[in-house]
Order: C-alpha cells, then structure tokens, then sequence
C-alpha cells in the first residue's frame, strides 16, 4: 500500500495535484538528460539565484562567518557566498535526478570511501547509525543500497512533503532500491526496532528543532536533533556512530563518504555529552570542504523562544564548548528616563541563556552609565558625530564576536532601525505602539495599553519578555551597585522632566530645617549655575554628579528627597531609599524602581499632564508639604 494511502493522510488539494503533474513532467525530462548537463543548468540556475535574491546572499554570508571565521568582512565574503549559493543550487537540482539515474549513470556519478568499513560494522546484530550533516547531493545515499547486499536492513529518517501526491511519488522514488524510509510524522517506534535488530541507519543531524537539545555547533549554541544519541543509547552497546556525508568533486559527480566513526570519549554517555561529539565530528567532516554545505537557510535560529530550559549537565557541557555568543541587541528609547525601567529586563534578559551578550544602542547621554552594567557587554551610540551606529557595530571589536541574533527595538528613530537591520538579526521584537512596529518588522510584538489598574512602566518590558518570547520573569535578580559606605540625607530640587515638576523653594528651606543633619543637594552638571545659588541659601553643600557617577555617591545608607526626573531613578537603582514628588507623571508607572520609597502625589484635576511647564495659576506641587514628604520622620 503507498504512503498516500493511509486514511490519516489529507487528500490533495488541486494546487497540489497541479503541482504533482509538474513535478512528474519535469521528472520525465530528466529520465533523458544526461546528469552532468542537469548540473551546468543547475549551476546557471545557482547564479541566477545568486544575483536575484540578496536575501539569501545575506543568510549565507551570517552562516559562512559563524562556520569558518566571524571576522570573515565583504571583499573574502562576497565570492565565497557566490560560490555556495551556486554549488548549492546545482546540487539540489543534480538530487532530483539522482533517484532517477540508470544503474550505469549511478556507477559513473557516485564513488564509495569506506564502504567497507561501513557495513562491517553493520552486520551481525550491529546498527551503524549515520550522522548526516545537510552537505553535497545527500540523496546519494538513497542510492548506494544495493552495494550492501550483505545488510539486512538499509534506512533513512527523513520529512514528509505536504503534497500527499509528491509525498508518495518522493518516497515510490526513495525507496526504489531497497532503502527503508521513516518519517518522524509515524513516531519511533519502527526506527527504534531497526536500531534494536541491526543495519545501517541514516539520520540527517545538523537540522534545527526548537525542541531539540541546545548545544554548540560550529560554536555556537543551536537547536540540535538528540535522536542519534538516542538510538546510540537504545543499541545497548551493538550501535557505532559514523559521520556520512557527500562531497562534489565534478560535474555530476560525487563521493559518498562512509568510514569516519565516530570515537566517543570514557564517560560520554548522556544525551547531551554524545550530541556534542556527533556535533564535533559532522563539523570537521564539513570543514573539509566547506562551500559544499547547504547555508541558505537559518541554520542557528532565533525563535521568539530563546531556548527552551536546560538542565544543568547540559548547560555545563555546552558552556565548555561555544565559542560565539547568542547576541542581542537593545535600541533604547531616546528618553534616559523612561530607558533607567529597563533595568529588570536587561537582568532577565542576561540570564535568560548563559550564551546571552547584551548590546546597548543608546543616546551618547546614556552610554557612560550602560558601559558600567555589568549585564551590558558593548554599548554604541546613536548620535556619534563621526561614525554612524552601524559602523559602530561592525568595529572590529565588535564583529569578532559574530552575527546579531534578536534586536529589542525601543527607539523610535526609523534612521535607527534601518541601520540596525542591515546587521540582520533574525528576530525583531518591541510594542505595537512603536510607529516602527509592523507585521514584518516586528516579529515578536505586544500592546502596553492596559485596561485594568496602571501597571509601573517596567513591568511592559518583562511582559514582553514572559508573552512574547516565553522568558521566565519571576525572581528578578535585584543587584544594586550603589556606594554601601555612603550615608546621609540628599536633596535633588532640579528635574530633568521641566518645571511642571518644580517644587518651591520655601519648601526646600522647610525640609532642611526638619532634618537631623544638614543634606547634601545632589544635582547634575548642566544645573550647575542654580545648583550653586541655591546650595548657598540653604546652607548646605553641593554635589555635581553625571548620571554615571550617582551610584558613587549613593547606597542603601542614603536617603534621597527629591522631584520626579532622572535623578531619583538614578538614586533608586543604587539601592537609596527615595522619597519623590511625582507631578507631570503618574506615579503608578513611573516610580521609582524598587521598594520602600515615598511617593507624593497633590491630586489635582489636571494630573498627571506630562507637561514641562506647568500652565495654572498654582503648580499641583505647592500642595505638597515638608512633613508629607518626609513622611513617618516628619
């Protein structure tokens, strides 16, 4: 009974029959031409491709950086990428025809290395499983059964094709010659009694799977296929892996490589540990000649999930062997206030994968205070009068580090976005309310519009983390890195969100004098000159600190009184209490980070405006008294 036939699967549609009847006319054609002329076509085709569809050009080049040499720039990329693309193509158009070959074109084309040591291995019970990487012309290998006559059993893993019709006409093709087809859509079960009774078994095992083991391949941490180990393990000592592949060494012509076992080490006995050697062995098979590899698709994915969770042996294992990082980028929003609530996320985001490197695109007011994050490994600017972001980023020192892989767009600036795309991260996410946001640009979107009670600003941020890429958010590592021996009352009077959020200068007057000890007035450099004025009539002394510098003079043993603005963001990300008047604001999203601070809020009808001079007669924040703002200590 053929394939089609079961009652499980779907009945063709007419596009598919459609598509079938071509596909058995083009196979018609075939049967009479010679395979050497089907790869010049498939070589002009290849070209073609290679012209047409940059796209493409693209996938490849991140590919070829990852596998040969992440420093690897356009003038020895360009005909590498040329070269792939076309080898590629005329392969795949030489496979169609490889299961068509007369027994003399398949003698002509195909020449066997290692046979022997191969099916030796095969015999009396044994299982050979083949690892195959996706490499040359791999439907060679459906074709090479009837030179292992002395095997019983000869198999393949492979995919179903969605066109029943094809499907069946694929498989009749496939199986001609005596070599068992098994789709993973049937399950394992007739794989695993292969595998138990003894042959030679191929696997295709450097292809993706969101849900497969996340180890290195070619150093950088993928999604990888554990079924290999797996059947290795089920063998109970009767299994020997061996990496297979094919190499093109003409015009229709291939070697179909057989003899390289693969030797695993004492003690390489989990899922994990034998994926990686599996790993290690099609990665130097491939090196061998590395253009015959199929790089035109996404080979390391970003996927709205990271990675699913790993246990521990895994990480370990993986960790000791991954040489490029999976790198993310984030384009900050160009307000330095609203950037400071996404500390939480930066801190989710860096354990989210132990491979994970952050990179901050930001305003240059910014920079200085992301360079000293410890989550933070590069920072670039957005306003660099001499070299523009993206140039920023291809920098030597950060190119060597390979391929962007997601981009968390925050900004608003298209100039940006663009810039940032041409880097190619595979996966885009931000919030539908971005004027950037679209069904293409953002892969991974959320709305912040909430219609229950008003959430604090950060909490967008990791909800976009949980909902749209699945990343545990709960325990929030909450690292402060502020100045533990610092102590004393501070004062902040100047906000950096305008004069809507002013608070009189009587009622600074009255705080002092509430105090047990005279504050120190805390206040960045461009408030220098009224910072000094009024630091001498309130008889206190003055402190000048950049935004990076805060944390230098404020801790846990610190308490900061102080408008809305930067500042007491600045403070409570160092671990300083805070106590703040919110006017312009509203304090349910824009307090400050962290617990234990004061927020004072004058509730007026026209609060908050999220305006920067206020237009009444009274600003709200004349309604808040010293006593209200100190609090339990008034």
């Amino acid at each position: 009974m053929s394939k089609t036939a079961d009652a499980s699967v779907p009945r063709a549609d007419f596009s598919q029959r459609c598509g079938a009847w071509g596909y058995q006319a083009f196979c018609a054609l075939l049967r009479v031409i010679d395979i050497r002329m089907v790869a010049v076509a498939g070589r002009a085709v290849g070209y073609l491709v290679w012209a047409a569809i940059p796209s493409r050009r693209r996938i490849v080049a991140r590919n070829l950086r990852i596998v040969v040499d992440p420093m690897l720039r356009a003038d020895k990329l360009r005909p590498m990428v040329r070269r792939n693309i076309v080898r590629t193509v005329m392969n795949l158009a030489c496979s169609l025809k490889t299961g068509l070959m007369t027994e003399r074109e398949a003698e002509r084309a195909i020449r066997m290395e290692g046979a022997d040591v191969f099916e030796a291995h095969g015999m009396n019970g044994h299982t050979v499983i083949s690892c195959i990487p996706h490499a040359g012309n791999w439907e060679v290998l459906a074709r090479i059964r009837p030179y292992f006559t002395r095997v019983e059993h000869f198999g393949s893993m492979y995919r179903r094709l969605s066109n029943p019709i094809l499907e069946d006409l694929v498989y009749k093709s496939r199986t001609r010659y005596g070599c068992e087809m098994f789709s993973k859509e049937d399950g394992l079960r007739a794989v695993l009694r292969l595998a138990r009774t003894g042959g030679l078994l191929g696997v295709l095992s450097d292809q993706f799977t969101n849900e497969g083991i996340y180890v290195p391949y070619f150093g950088k941490v993928t999604g990888v296929t554990p079924l290999p180990a797996l059947l290795y393990q089920r063998c109970k000592g009767k299994g020997h892996l061996f990496s297979v592949f094919t190499r093109n060494t003409g015009l229709g012509r291939w070697d179909a490589v057989l003899g390289r076992q693969i030797e695993l080490p004492d003690g390489c006995n989990s899922l994990p540990a034998i994926t990686l050697e599996i790993n290690r062995a099609l990665e130097k098979s491939q090196s061998e000649n590395i253009l015959d590899g199929f790089w035109m698709h996404h080979r390391w994915k970003a996927t709205a999930h990271f990675a699913p969770p790993q246990d521990a042996d895994t990480e370990q294992i993986a960790r000791a062997a991954t040489r490029l990082p999976f790198r993310i980028i984030i384009a900050m929003p160009e307000s330095f206030e609203e950037a400071l609530f996404l500390l939480p996320a930066l801190r989710v985001l860096k354990r989210s994968r132990f491979d994970a490197q952050l990179t901050v695109v930001c305003p240059g007011a910014q920079r200085a205070y992301w360079q000293q994050q410890p989550e933070v490994c590069y920072t670039v600017s957005t306003d660099d009068a001499t070299r523009s972001a993206y140039e920023q980023l291809q920098a030597d020192e950060l190119y060597k580090d390979g391929p962007f892989d997601v981009l968390f767009m925050f900004s608003e600036s298209k100039k940006l976005f663009r810039q940032l795309k041409k880097l190619m991260p595979i996966y885009t996410s931000g919030f539908q309310e971005n004027p950037l946001c679209g069904k293409r640009h953002f892969r991974s979107r959320i709305s912040r519009l909430n219609c229950g009670h008003p959430r604090p600003i950060a909490q967008d941020y990791l909800e976009l983390l949980r909902r749209g890429h699945g990343i545990n958010t709960d325990n929030i590592p909450g690292d402060t890195h502020g100045n533990e021996s610092a102590h004393g009352s501070w004062i902040a009077p100047f906000s950096t969100l305008g004069e809507a959020d002013a608070w009189p200068e009587e009622r600074w007057a009255e705080l002092v004098q509430h105090l047990e000890e005279p504050p120190t007035l805390l206040a960045l450099p461009q408030d220098e000159e009224r910072a000094r004025a009024l630091a001498q009539r309130l008889h206190v002394e003055l402190q000048l600190s950049r935004p990076e510098e805060v944390a230098q003079h404020l801790g846990s043993g610190c308490r900061l009184y102080a408008v809305d603005g930067l500042l007491p963001e600045l403070a409570a990300a160092a671990g300083c209490r805070c106590h703040v008047i919110m006017a312009s604001r509203e304090s349910a999203r824009y307090a400050p980070l962290g617990e234990g601070h004061r927020i004072c809020v004058n509730h007026t009808p026209c609060h908050p405006c999220y305006q920067q001079k206020c237009d009444q007669a009274s600003p709200c924040t004349a309604g808040v008294s010293a006593e209200e703002l100190l609090g339990e200590e008034g």
